[in-house]
């Protein structure tokens, strides 16, 4: 059975990479929803593997996204490797 071809953006799967996804600014949209999700749940938590089960993504984007907050300053990486937002207190977890 054939399955007619989308005309909407390229949805995020595990495996999908940002230049898989042409037309859209990959980073940027993603980034910004990562943001708002941790705006949205201020104690939100999440260690790499969590996140790119939370946002569909690779690891290796996954990585570069994460890295690019926490440089940022927006989010920091505790001690156990889990990513908090920097102004949620001391991270611990």
């Amino acid at each position: 059975m054939a399955v007619a071809a989308s005309s909407s953006p390229a949805r995020a799967t595990p495996t999908t990479r940002r230049s898989e996804m042409a037309g859209v600014d990959w980073l940027e949209s993603v980034s910004r929803r990562v943001r708002n999700e941790y705006l949205e749940m201020p104690g939100l938590s999440l260690t790499l593997g969590q996140a790119q089960r939370m946002w569909h993504l690779c690891q290796g984007d996954c990585e570069h996204l994460l890295a690019g907050l926490v440089d940022s300053g927006f989010l920091v990486r505790t001690p156990r490797g889990a990513f908090v937002r920097a102004d949620s207190g001391t991270p611990r977890a």
